[in-house]
């Protein structure tokens, strides 16, 4: 009995028969951007990278601008929501996207203070 349970105990322990680990599939695009400064902007053209759940919820989102040299990473955390951290501030924080650019045709959002990207999904 002890032998069974030795051996009950290593096939059930086998690696091989682990549950696989997650993989999420990037998906990448290029949207137009523009940093606000006061009254003045500045356009760029942003790579975005999201992954998401396998029911298509939003897992993180990468934004990418090469002219303004800023990285903004978000990710969505299940305690305090959707968490971001871009290469300006240096540390994460929580923000709400926000609609902006009124009178400008597109959908326009605030992805952290003074940036905005166009066409993002808010889900």
């Amino acid at each position: 009995m002890k032998k069974l349970f030795i051996i009950a105990s290593l096939l059930f322990a086998s690696p091989a028969l682990a549950t696989p680990e997650k993989t999420y599939r990037p998906f990448r695009y290029e949207t137009p951007c523009m940093l606000e400064q006061g009254l003045a902007t500045y356009p760029d053209n942003c790579v975005v990278i999201e992954t998401r759940e396998k029911g298509g919820a939003l897992r993180t989102r990468n934004i990418f601008s090469n002219k303004h040299g800023l990285t903004i990473k978000g990710r969505f955390d299940k305690e305090q929501g959707y968490m971001t951290w871009d290469s300006h501030n240096k540390f994460e924080y929580k923000w709400e996207y926000k609609v902006g650019g009124v009178g400008d045709p597109g959908a326009w959002t605030y992805v952290m203070p003074g940036f905005l990207v166009q066409n993002v999904s808010w889900d």
